[in-house]
C-alpha cells in the first residue's frame, strides 16, 4: 500500500476491491438507517448467453446513479436479478440437445425442464461474474430469479386475480406463430425485415360466366384456405359481380365476392383474396361477413389434410407447386417483382406464420388507460422526453395481449380442465374451466375427477412485468417493499418501451396501486462505426469481456460514457475505450504526482490557499454546479465529457504546472479526494485503489460524502488573465510554425500598475509556461510583431527571422481551401435530398465539420490581422 507504482495495471486491482466491497456488504442496504431510499431494479439479463455491449452501457448507467446517490446521503438498492426468457432459452437449449442427438420431445417435458436448469445455473453464474467484473454495486443478497419458488406464486397469483376480473379470457385469434420453436409470439417478438419477393396476380373465375377476377397476392399458397374475395363497393369496376360466387382455383370450391370499404381499390387489381385462417386482417373482414374459417397449416408450416394433395407439403414447396398448377391452368396472369416485409421469430430468426389459434389473453384497454394518464401527467417522467410520444401511441392503439405460449420452460398456465364437461373448441363458455394454483381435486360443475392442466406456459413478459414489487415480497407486507416501493428509477433500452415499461406501469398501478418508477432513462442502442446493428455474424459484436481483459473495466465504461449522446445511437469503436485506458493513465499519473509531494498534507482544506489554488477550487465549483445538474436531468454523457475536460485539462494540463513553479500546500490532496469521489460512479475501481494510496480518513470511497462547493478566498480574475495570456502565445507559436524549442521575445503593455506587478511577479511561471526567453515592460512596439489584445494587457510576440508577406499568403492559402470545404458543406445542408437521405450521425458530423472550419479559418483570419 506505500508503493505508488509508476504505470496503472488493472489487472489484480479489479477483483481486489470488488471482493472487498463484497465483504464489507457495501452493496446491501442497511434497513436501519434513516437515510431516504433511492432504489433501481435492474433490467433481468436473460440466462441465455453473456452480455452484450449494450447490457455494458445498461449496467454502467444504472451504477452510476447507484453510486451517486449513495454518496448524496440515500439508502440504496440496486436490485439484481435474472429473467428465465422463456422461448429464447428454450430454443437454446434445444440446439444444444441437437447437437448431442437429443430431441425434445423424446426426452419428455420434466427432463428436458432439468436440463433447461442446469443451463440456467452455469449461465447465471457467467452472468453474475460478469457484472461483478464491471464493478455494478448490486445487492447479490436479495438476487431474484423470475422461475423461482416464491417469484412464481406471486406470478399464478396475478394471473388468476386478472382472471376472476375478467381481464383474463380464452379466445381464438390470429396470433403470430414460429413454426420453427412451435409456439405462438406476441407482436413485439417478431421482427420485420423488407425483402425482395414477388406479387402474383391469379385469375379466379367467376361462377356462371366465361370472365374472371383477379386477386394479387405475395403467398399464393394461401390461396388454398381462401373463402371469399373483397372488392371496394365504390370500385365501378366490380359493381355488377358483388353477390355472385368465384370459382377457388385447384381448390374448385365456390366462394362469395363480398364488398368492404376496407378493401384499397388502388392496390393490386383492387379485388383482395380472403384467407380468414392466415391473415389478422381477413380475420376481421371474415367475422364481419360470416366467411367460412378454413386452417390450411399445420403447426410446423406444412399444409394440412384441408389442402388435398398438398397435405404435409412444405409452405415454400408448395407455393412453387401452387404456381406451377397455376400456370397449366392457364390462370396466372403475371409475376411482378415486389418489396415486402417479411416478418421473423426474433428468437430464431424463422419465418412466421398468421395462423388461427386458441390462445389465452388479457383485456389490454383497461389497464393502458391508467398507464397513459401517469405519464401524460408527469407522474412517470422519460428521458428524454420524446419518448414519451412512442409510449402514448403504444398506449392509444393497444390491443389484446397474448400471453400463452406452446413451450415447457416457463410458468405453466394454472387453468384446469374437465374431461367430461370442456369444450374445447367453445371460447366463449367457461365450463369445465377452473383456474387455480393447485390442481382441483374434482371439476367444480360435473364434479368429475378427470382433471387435467392446461400444457401452455405464460409469456415471459408476464412474469417480467411484475418485477419493481413482486422481488420486494409482495404480495405480503414486507420491510422491503414498504422501504423501497415504489422504486425511484429505471434505465433501460427503448425497444422495449411497450413490451415491459409500459406494462410495468400498468402492473404497478393494477397491483398496488401506485407508480412502479418515477423517472424511466432510455439509453441509446450500441451500432458499429458504420451505424449496423452489433451481431456475431457480422463481426462487429465484440466480447465485453475481451474489452476488460485488455483495458480494464474503468476504462470501458467511461470509453462508452464519452462517446454515448444523449439521443442518437452509440457508434462503437475499440478508440473509445484507448481513450478511457489514456483517462485512466492521466488520473494515475496526476494522483502519483500529488502523492510524491503532498501525500503527507492535510486532506482537509484549511487556511493556506494560495491564489492558484482558489482559481483550481473555483473552476471545481463551477464543474460541481454542472454536475449536479446534469444529473438531475439522467445526462450522463455530459458529465463525463465535462469531467475528462476537467482532469485533463483544468486539473492536470493547467493546475499542476502552476504549481510546480507555485509553491502550495493540502489544496492538491483535498481536491484530489474531491475529483476521486466524483469520478468514482463512472470509474469505481481505479478511484478506490487511488483513495487507498492516499490513506484516507474512511475505511472506503464509498463512505465519502459528496463534495461541496468550496468558498473561495481570493479573486482569480488575474488567474485567469495570465492564463489567457500564455494559451494566447501558444496560439500565436502555432499560427506562425514556431518550433517549441525556439523560445519568445515578447513586449507587454498593461493599463494598471496593478497587472503589470502580478506579471511581473509570476514572471518565471509565464516565461516556463509560454516558453519565453525574455519580457519586457511597458515600451514602444518595433519591428514585426503579433499583437494579442486583452482587457488591461496588450502583449506583442517578436516575429524574428519570419517573412511577414510570406506567411501572409501562406495563410491566404489556406483560408481559401477552408472556404472551398465551407462552400461544399454549405450546399450539402441546404440540399433538400441529400437532408432527407442523410441520417441523422452524417448531419451532425457535417456541422460539426463545418463549426470547426469556421473556427479555424475565423482563426487565421486573425493571425494575418496580428501580422
Amino acid at each position: 500500500m506505500n508503493e505508488f507504482s509508476s504505470t496503472y495495471d488493472p489487472k489484480g486491482i479489479e477483483d481486489k476491491w470488488y471482493a472487498f466491497w463484497i465483504e464489507k456488504k457495501y452493496f446491501t442496504p442497511d434497513m436501519k438507517s434513516n437515510k431516504p431510499p433511492y432504489t433501481i431494479m435492474i433490467p433481468l439479463p436473460n440466462v441465455t448467453g453473456r452480455l452484450t455491449l449494450g447490457h455494458v452501457l445498461n449496467n454502467s448507467d444504472q451504477d452510476i446513479l447507484i453510486r451517486y446517490k449513495k454518496f448524496s446521503n440515500y439508502e440504496t438498492l440496486w436490485m439484481s436479478g435474472m429473467d428465465h426468457a422463456g422461448i429464447a432459452t428454450q430454443v437454446v437449449v434445444e440446439e444444444k440437445l441437437l447437437e448431442q442427438g437429443i430431441r425434445r420431445k423424446e426426452l419428455g417435458r420434466e427432463k428436458f425442464v432439468a436440463a433447461v436448469w442446469q443451463w440456467k445455473e452455469e449461465y447465471a453464474n457467467i452472468i453474475r461474474t460478469q457484472l461483478q467484473r464491471l464493478g455494478c454495486a448490486l445487492d447479490w443478497s436479495r438476487e431474484c430469479f423470475t422461475l423461482s419458488e416464491e417469484y412464481s406464486k406471486r406470478v399464478i397469483k396475478v394471473f388468476i386475480e386478472l382472471y376472476n376480473k375478467g381481464l383474463i379470457y380464452r379466445g381464438e385469434y390470429i396470433i403470430n406463430w414460429c413454426p420453427r420453436c412451435l409456439t405462438a409470439l406476441s407482436d413485439e417478438q417478431v421482427e420485420t425485415e423488407e425483402e425482395m419477393g414477388k406479387l402474383y396476380y391469379i385469375k379466379y373465375p367467376i361462377v356462371g360466366t366465361k370472365t374472371f377476377i383477379t386477386v394479387a397476392t405475395t403467398r399464393p399458397e394461401t390461396m388454398l384456405g381462401d373463402t371469399g374475395v373483397c372488392v371496394n363497393p365504390k370500385d365501378k369496376r366490380y359493381k355488377t359481380i358483388i353477390g355472385k360466387k368465384a370459382l377457388l382455383p385447384i381448390m374448385e370450391r365456390e366462394i362469395p365476392i363480398i364488398a368492404d370499404d376496407y378493401v384499397d381499390p388502388d392496390f393490386g387489381t383492387g379485388a383482395l383474396k380472403v384467407t380468414p385462417a392466415h391473415d389478422p386482417f381477413d380475420f376481421e373482414l371474415a367475422k364481419k361477413h360470416n366467411l367460412e374459417f378454413i386452417n390450411i397449416m399445420n403447426p410446423d408450416a406444412t399444409l394440412n389434410e384441408n389442402t388435398k394433395r398438398f397435405n404435409t407439403v412444405d409452405r415454400y414447396t408448395a407455393r412453387k407447386e401452387v404456381i406451377e398448377q397455376l400456370k397449366n391452368l392457364k390462370l396466372l396472369k403475371k409475376i411482378e417483382n415486389y418489396k415486402l416485409p417479411l416478418s421473423k421469430c426474433e428468437r430464431c430468426k424463422t419465418a412466421t406464420e398468421p395462423r388461427i389459434s386458441k390462445q389465452w389473453f388479457v383485456k389490454m384497454k383497461p389497464l393502458a388507460g391508467p398507464a397513459l394518464e401517469v405519464v401524460q401527467n408527469g407522474t412517470v417522467k422519460l428521458y428524454p422526453k420524446r419518448w414519451t410520444n412512442l409510449y402514448s401511441h403504444w398506449l392509444e392503439n393497444v390491443h389484446d395481449w397474448c400471453i400463452s405460449r406452446q413451450l415447457w420452460w416457463g410458468h405453466r398456465i394454472p387453468a384446469y380442465y374437465c374431461k367430461q364437461c370442456f369444450n374445447p373448441d367453445d371460447t366463449e363458455s367457461k365450463k369445465g374451466i377452473i383456474v387455480s394454483a393447485t390442481k382441483p381435486e374434482k371439476c367444480p360443475t360435473c364434479g368429475s375427477t378427470d382433471v387435467y392442466q392446461d400444457e401452455d406456459v405464460l409469456d415471459t413478459w408476464f412474469s417480467s412485468w411484475l418485477w419493481p414489487f413482486a422481488t420486494l415480497g409482495w404480495p405480503s407486507d414486507t420491510e422491503d417493499f414498504r422501504r423501497f416501493y415504489p422504486t425511484q428509477t429505471l434505465v433501460t433500452g427503448w425497444d422495449i418501451i411497450y413490451l415491459w415499461v409500459a406494462r410495468m406501469i400498468m402492473a404497478g398501478l393494477e397491483f398496488t396501486d401506485q407508480i412502479p418508477f418515477n423517472n424511466v432513462l432510455f439509453h441509446p442502442m450500441v451500432r458499429d462505426e458504420k451505424g449496423r446493428k452489433m451481431s456475431k455474424s457480422l463481426g462487429n459484436s465484440p466480447d465485453p469481456m475481451d474489452l476488460v481483459d485488455n483495458y480494464g473495466a474503468d476504462a470501458l465504461r467511461f470509453g462508452l460514457q464519452l462517446i454515448t449522446p444523449k439521443e442518437q445511437d452509440v457508434l462503437f469503436s475499440e478508440k473509445s475505450i484507448e481513450v478511457g485506458r489514456k483517462f485512466c493513465n492521466k488520473l494515475w499519473n496526476a494522483s502519483r504526482l500529488i502523492w510524491m509531494h503532498h501525500k503527507d498534507d492535510n486532506e482537509s482544506l484549511l487556511e493556506n490557499v494560495s491564489m492558484y489554488d482558489s482559481w483550481i477550487l473555483h473552476e471545481f465549483n463551477v464543474l460541481l454546479d454542472s454536475v449536479k445538474n446534469h444529473y438531475a436531468n439522467f445526462e450522463l454523457n455530459a458529465i463525463a465529457k465535462e469531467m475528462y475536460a476537467y482532469v485533463w485539462h483544468t486539473f492536470c494540463d493547467w493546475y499542476l504546472e502552476f504549481i510546480k513553479i507555485v509553491p502550495t500546500h493540502d489544496t492538491p490532496k483535498y481536491l484530489l479526494k474531491q475529483i476521486l469521489i466524483i469520478l468514482n460512479p463512472f470509474m469505481p475501481f481505479i478511484t478506490e485503489e487511488i483513495y487507498h494510496k492516499f490513506h484516507f480518513a474512511k475505511e472506503s470511497i464509498m463512505q465519502e460524502q459528496w463534495p461541496e462547493k468550496i468558498d473561495i478566498k481570493h479573486d482569480i480574475k488575474q488567474i485567469n488573465a495570465i492564463k489567457k495570456l500564455i494559451e494566447e502565445i501558444r496560439n500565436i507559436r502555432g499560427m506562425f510554425n514556431i518550433k517549441s524549442k525556439e523560445k519568445l521575445n515578447v513586449l507587454i503593455n498593461t493599463s494598471t500598475d496593478d497587472h503589470e506587478g502580478f506579471l511581473k511577479d509570476n514572471g518565471a511561471l509565464l516565461q516556463k509556461l509560454a516558453r519565453i526567453e525574455r519580457i519586457e515592460f511597458n515600451k514602444p512596439v518595433t519591428g514585426s510583431v503579433a499583437s494579442i489584445i486583452m482587457p488591461d494587457i496588450q502583449c506583442y510576440v517578436k516575429l524574428s527571422g519570419i517573412d511577414v508577406d510570406k506567411e501572409k499568403r501562406r495563410l491566404a492559402k489556406e483560408i481559401q481551401f477552408l472556404s472551398q470545404r465551407i462552400d461544399e458543406i454549405k450546399y450539402r445542408l441546404n440540399n433538400p435530398q441529400y437532408m432527407s437521405q442523410a441520417g441523422d450521425e452524417i448531419k451532425n458530423r457535417e456541422n460539426e465539420r463545418l463549426e470547426n472550419f469556421l473556427k479555424k479559418r475565423e482563426g487565421i483570419v486573425k493571425a494575418i490581422e496580428k501580422l
